[in-house]
């Protein structure tokens, strides 16, 4: 599958929540993500404020899924693929685009339970770099990936 990825514009959110919403949802049935669509646009309206970069997969003009990308901190906020396009390359789309958008390193949180999202991430070249317990307390992986250092010159 080939997807573009484009900056996010207005007329995309209302889909990007729907992605969000179904995607969480089945990963976390015990939560009620519906009630928390609000919250998402809410976070990406403040991300955008603070100059966030929000990436959209589109296939075709159907959003695939998204990623935000903080210029200055490398911060990972969100990363997500719809769950119809969930296995078919649009995650590695998204996360090379997310490195060109920040080169010099990525950094994020995932649920330490999330094992597929873990598995991806480290084939990424992201390294788990601690812990924490999140509000609901889940515990949560923090990485990191940084380019590859440059061949040392000979000595």
């Amino acid at each position: 599958m080939t997807v573009r990825i484009v900056p996010c514009r207005p007329a995309l959110k209302p889909a990007l929540a729907d992605l969000w919403v179904a995607a969480w949802g089945r990963a976390y049935p015990i939560y009620d993500f519906e009630t928390r669509r609000g919250w998402l646009l809410d976070r990406i309206a403040v991300m955008e404020a603070d100059r966030t970069a929000i990436l959209v997969a589109l296939d075709g003009e159907i959003p695939a899924g998204f990623v935000t990308v903080h210029p200055e901190t490398g911060w990972i906020d969100q990363m997500l693929v719809g769950i119809a396009h969930q296995g078919q390359g649009v995650a590695d789309a998204l996360m090379a685009a997310a490195k060109r958008q920040r080169p010099a390193g990525l950094t994020l949180d995932v649920n330490a339970d999330n094992a597929r999202a873990i598995a991806f991430y480290r084939r990424q070249g992201f390294v788990r770099t601690g812990g924490r317990i999140n509000e609901q307390g889940r515990p949560i992986d923090l990485m990191a990936w940084a380019p590859p250092s440059p061949p040392r010159p000979p000595s």
